[in-house]
């Protein structure tokens, strides 16, 4: 049934032609788009520090579950089970590791939908509809993305129906967590952050163990293997190290930086292009000077994916903190003169 309904879709887009096509191919890529990563950050940097990190968190902490559970159900894409089903080039380049549960369904309901589901709690606090239109916008993006993996017929229905789930419960899960270090913090109980970081990083490690040695499917058609079990788990190991960097970064601001996003607006724009510059330099530059030197695939993604992350969390929170204190003492000290 899945099959049949992927293949009524492929037919719909042949006959839309290359321009719709190329519309959803677009649209798909909005979970893993820079500006997306970029949107969030400038939030946790900029405006409300803890929403940002509700966020990242958030898309993070789903990622890494839904991988988890991509490498245990170890599920074929639609075009493995089905040689009938043909996906546009542009979206089989996103299209990694297994299929179920959808990453970008998952993705993408932790990112825009924990955000529509923050400033609806912004707006029902202050009893206004100042960001309605906003909340539209983020739950038309989830449904446009959702739609679109299997309009591209990279994903299955249920693939995007657990996907989508998936981020749904980490958002849930995002804000009970939070809101309880919050309380402890408020009640002096100072070490709910560490015991977030400890027990995340402890099932980091126990579920890379598992899915690292455990038994894969091997199939052969013609003596070739369908799926090569290690290139499946790339994924899973760029999420899993990028949710453990941001889970430190955290604890690292929160017990030693202490940023604030009270500032002026020249002093939050360069942050963000400070910031952004960063990130750039971090993700392209350095992860392509250190490549040739990893000679593991799953190490090289590691990093790649988990410094960019640790930076936007922790590190550039204590750079531009010490220099913009920095400068404050210094302005303070000529006005004394």
């Amino acid at each position: 049934m899945d099959i049949t309904y992927l293949l009524w879709l492929q037919g719909l887009r042949e006959k839309a032609g290359p321009v719709v096509e190329n519309i959803f191919s677009t649209l798909t890529d909005i979970p893993f788009n820079p500006l997306t990563i970029l949107l969030m950050a400038s939030i946790y940097w900029c405006v409300e520090k803890r929403m940002g990190f509700s966020l990242l968190f958030s898309q993070l902490g789903g990622n890494f579950v839904n991988n988890v559970i991509k490498n245990c159900a170890c599920v074929y894409r639609p075009w493995i089970r089905d040689s009938r089903i043909k996906p546009p080039q542009r979206a089989l380049e996103g299209a990694t590791g297994y299929s179920f549960p959808s990453g970008h369904s998952q993705n993408v309901m932790s990112e825009y939908g924990a955000l529509g589901y923050q400033l609806f709690k912004k707006d029902r606090a202050q009893k206004k509809h100042t960001w309605a239109w906003a909340v539209v916008i983020c739950l038309l993006i989830v449904a446009l993305v959702a739609f679109s993996r299997n309009f591209l017929s990279v994903h299955t229905p249920q693939d995007v129906i657990v996907g989508l789930s998936v981020g749904l419960i980490f958002i849930c899960l995002t804000n009970l967590l939070l809101s309880w270090e919050a309380r402890g913090a408020e009640k002096g109980k100072k070490n709910r952050d560490l015991l977030i970081v400890v027990t995340g990083t402890i099932i980091v490690v126990a579920a890379s163990l598992f899915i690292r040695f455990k038994p894969y499917p091997l199939d052969f058609v013609d003596g070739n293997l369908v799926v090569d079990p290690y290139k499946m788990q790339s994924d899973y190991f760029s999420a899993a190290a990028s949710f453990l960097a941001l889970l430190w970064g955290w604890f690292i601001e929160k017990r030693w930086v202490k940023f604030d996003t009270e500032c002026p607006v020249w002093q939050k724009i360069l942050r963000i292009v400070f910031g952004t510059a960063g990130v750039c330099i971090i993700y392209y530059g350095f992860s392509a000077l250190i490549k040739p030197h990893i000679p593991s695939y799953h190490v090289y993604c590691m990093i790649k994916n988990a410094l960019p992350y640790f930076f936007v969390v922790g590190l550039y929170p204590a750079i531009f903190t010490a220099v913009e204190r920095k400068i404050k003492k210094g302005r303070k000290a000529q006005k004394k003169n």
